[in-house]
């Protein structure tokens, strides 16, 4: 059986029992030599959007990150929580069953430049110049940006210009990048 690809998951929406048994996850390799496992049409996507930024726009797109269980998700909420108190890690970790990062069907893009990955918030920040580039081109190949500007009293999560997530569908892509709402949003209307 196929996964949902349009499923909502965010601090209220937790994910539910057996999503994951639904989904084809391949493991993948990136230039840092970081393994990681991606839905398998996810990871189709992402090769595309990938050869069309390198084509066109002369820059080198990587996987950062993408299906996380949910002790990985605890380690990363406990690491921003230790360092940086509770408030903190609500906004950049979302709490273990609320991570979009445990359906396989999101990803975290970093830039290869000088044979090296961009790794971490602040500095992933700094780049927004090179992500406008590719947030342009995600509706084309069924991603969304998942966590806009100006949308955090809705997602709960501070922007993250390198969160992309797969729905499958680039129609419904296009249309929530051009009406500029958040995926809650779309679910609201839905």
């Amino acid at each position: 059986s196929m996964p949902d690809y349009l499923i909502l998951i965010n601090s209220e929406n937790k994910l539910p029992e057996g999503f994951i048994d639904t989904v084809a996850l391949v493991e993948v390799e990136n230039p840092e030599g970081a393994r990681f496992y991606v839905e398998e049409k996810t990871y189709q996507a992402f090769l595309r959007l990938q050869a069309d930024i390198r084509e066109h726009d002369g820059l080198e797109i990587a996987l950062l990150n993408s299906y996380r269980t949910l002790e990985k998700q605890q380690a990363a909420f406990d690491h921003y929580f230790y360092k940086f108190g509770l408030a903190y890690a609500e906004k950049y970790a979302a709490r273990p069953g609320y991570s979009e990062h445990h359906t396989g069907l999101a990803i975290d893009v970093s830039f290869l430049r000088d044979g090296k990955l961009t790794h971490g918030a602040q500095d992933l920040l700094e780049l927004d110049d090179l992500f406008s580039v590719v947030h342009k081109k995600l509706a084309r190949y069924g991603f969304l940006l998942r966590y806009p500007r100006g949308k955090e009293e809705i997602t709960k999560i501070n922007y993250e210009p390198w969160h992309f997530r797969y729905i499958d569908d680039p129609a419904i892509a296009q249309e929530i990048a051009d009406q500029g709402i958040c995926f809650e949003e779309y679910w609201e209307k839905r």
